[in-house]
């Protein structure tokens, strides 16, 4: 009788245990489901997939002017110079 009642106890403690532990995921999903035409769903696809930059890249650009150097910052990103000329 004492195995038994602690085979049943340790069948709960299990089982106990597994249901805490255990996780159920559960959705709702509605009946009226709403299909886009081709030509919407294909452009918000292509809208999705194009890559967009997030910081500019930027770099040094160098000329020589009579025998001096010079820099100047210009924005590859934007094709834009930053700044103006300075003596290196």
């Amino acid at each position: 009788m004492k195995v038994k009642s602690k085979r049943i106890m340790l069948l709960l403690a299990v089982f106990t245990i597994n249901t805490f532990m255990l996780t159920i995921d559960a959705s709702a999903q509605s009946n009226q489901e709403k299909t886009l035409p081709i030509a919407i769903s294909s452009l918000q696809n292509s809208v999705l997939d194009v890559a967009y930059p997030n910081a500019n890249i930027i770099g040094w650009r160098y000329k020589s002017k009579e025998g001096k150097l010079y820099r100047r910052q210009y924005n590859y990103s934007r094709k834009k110079w930053i700044g103006e000329w300075e003596l290196c």
